[in-house]
C-alpha cells in the first residue's frame, strides 16, 4: 500500500494536500484544514454546496438569477464558490481525470464491495467501523454517496453476526431508530460489549466465593434444610396467631 502524498506533491501552506487515489481519509482531513485555513465559509461551500444566487419570479418562486441581474452581493457568492473549486479541483491528482467509464468501473467494484461488507471473525467493532468509514468514503469520492439511515440499516442487518441477534431487534424496536446516526449505533454497540465483558469478569467471582464455603466446610444441604425448618415455624405461628380469640361451643348432649 502506498504512503499518503508527501510535502512535495503539495503538502504545503501554498498548495493543497494532493489526493493521489488512496487515502481518502487522510487527504480529506488534511484539504479540511487547508481549505478552513484559507476561509472557513470556503468548507461550508465543499460541503452544502454552492451560494445561491436567486431572485423570485412573478409567482413567487424562487429561480437563479442571470447575468443581467447580478449584484456586487452575488458576484461576492459566486467568487467564493469559484475559491471553494479551485481548491478541490488543485488537490486532485492527474489520475483522478480518468475516464468517466473508468471511474464507474470502480464505483462499481467499490459499491460491490460495500454490499457484501461484513465484520471479519475476532474484529473489534471500532475497527469495522473504520473500515466501513473508508468504504463509503471512498465511494463518496466517486460520487456514490450512502445517505445515513441506509449505513444503519447495513450494519444492523448485513455486517453484525447472528449472535448480535437480540441486541439488533432491541435496537429496531426502539423508538429512535429512526433518528438514529451511524456514529451513536456505534457507541452503543460498543457499550453493550463492555457490559458483557463486564458481565463475563464478574460470574467467576461468584463461582469462587461458592468454591470457598464448601472449602471452609460449609453444609449447603443442612443450610437448605434449616431455611426449610424456619419457614415451616413461621407457618405454624401465624396459623395459632389467626387461632387466638376464636371460641369452640361444646357440643349439645343428645337429646333422649
Amino acid at each position: 500500500m502506498s504512503a499518503p502524498p508527501g510535502n512535495w506533491e503539495g503538502q504545503s501552506t501554498a498548495r493543497p494536500p494532493l489526493f493521489n487515489g488512496r487515502h481518502y481519509s487522510w487527504w480529506e482531513n488534511m484539504m479540511r484544514d487547508h481549505i478552513i485555513g484559507e476561509d472557513y465559509e470556503l468548507w461550508d461551500i465543499v460541503i452544502d454546496g454552492p451560494l445561491a444566487t436567486t431572485k423570485k419570479n412573478g409567482e413567487g418562486v424562487d429561480v437563479p438569477k442571470t447575468r443581467a441581474d447580478y449584484t456586487t452581493e452575488d458576484l461576492k457568492k459566486w467568487e467564493k464558490n469559484a475559491k471553494a473549486k479551485k481548491w478541490l479541483v488543485c488537490g486532485l491528482g492527474p489520475d483522478e481525470y480518468r475516464t468517466p467509464q473508468v471511474k464507474r468501473s470502480r464505483g462499481t467494484l467499490l459499491y460491490s464491495q460495500y454490499e457484501n461488507f461484513t465484520i471479519k471473525e475476532g474484529e473489534t467493532i471500532q475497527k469495522m467501523y473504520t473500515r466501513f468509514t473508508t468504504l463509503t468514503n471512498e465511494l463518496k469520492s466517486l460520487g456514490r454517496i450512502i445517505l445515513e439511515e441506509d449505513k444503519v440499516e447495513k450494519i444492523l442487518t448485513r455486517v453484525l453476526p447472528v449472535s448480535w441477534e437480540s441486541k439488533i431487534t432491541a435496537i429496531q424496536e426502539s423508538k429512535y431508530m429512526a433518528t438514529l446516526k451511524l456514529d451513536e449505533l456505534i457507541g452503543n454497540l460498543a457499550d453493550y460489549i463492555l457490559r458483557r465483558k463486564t458481565m463475563k469478569t464478574d460470574a467467576p467471582k461468584k463461582e469462587r466465593n461458592l468454591a470457598l464455603r464448601i472449602a471452609e466446610g460449609s453444609d449447603l444441604e443442612n443450610d437448605k434444610m434449616a431455611m426449610i425448618t424456619r419457614d415451616f415455624k413461621k407457618y405454624l405461628m401465624r396459623g395459632k396467631s389467626s387461632l387466638r380469640g376464636t371460641t369452640f361451643n361444646e357440643p349439645r348432649a343428645l337429646e333422649r
